[in-house]
């Protein structure tokens, strides 16, 4: 049976009540979150979700882009995950607008401590020309390339993850 496509609205609940929604999820992308919003509330599709093998997060929604009569509203949602949550099946997990900040650190070394299968991390940047946000990927220099190993280090600062992190 192919994979199904469409788009639903969450709110974060108790994992317990969406695990019978969300136990054969494969695959998810989540698209257009805002950059300045706190990313820890996906965890809780984590803790729903256990076949789940693949986040994309796209936090590539700029507050420069115009929005549908559709478009949810810019909410920062705060959840906190379980203490105990150990995610069994996430290989991996690629990020689109992806900024060297502090928060999306914290978040990534959340994921790699809760998924224990975890294999490889994709972080992207993002090109808006609209509102300049950061391009990670317009440049190739040896400056970009320090910027890059300052960032896997403080991924893999102190973890026993062996990961593959890939920043393009």
């Amino acid at each position: 049976m192919p994979p199904r496509r469409g788009r639903i609205w969450i709110q974060p609940e108790q994992p317990k009540q969406l695990t019978a929604i969300f136990r054969n999820l494969m695959d998810l992308a989540l698209w257009y979150i805002f950059p300045e919003c706190d990313l820890s509330w996906t965890l809780f599709i984590l803790q729903a979700a256990p076949a789940l093998r693949k986040l994309i997060l796209n936090r590539a929604r700029h507050s420069c882009a115009k929005t549908s009569e559709h478009s949810a509203e810019k909410t920062n949602v705060v959840w906190e995950p379980s203490k105990d949550l150990k995610h069994l099946n996430l290989r991996s997990l690629v990020m689109t607008g992806f900024e060297e900040e502090d928060k999306v650190a914290k978040y990534i070394r959340l994921v790699m401590e809760r998924a224990i299968g975890l294999k490889i991390i994709m972080l992207r940047g993002d090109n808006c020309k609209a509102c300049n946000a950061i391009d990670c990927e317009s440049t190739r220099s040896q400056v970009d390339e320090a910027c890059r190993q300052r960032v896997r280090g403080v991924l893999t600062h102190g973890s026993s993850s062996s990961v593959k992190i890939v920043i393009c």
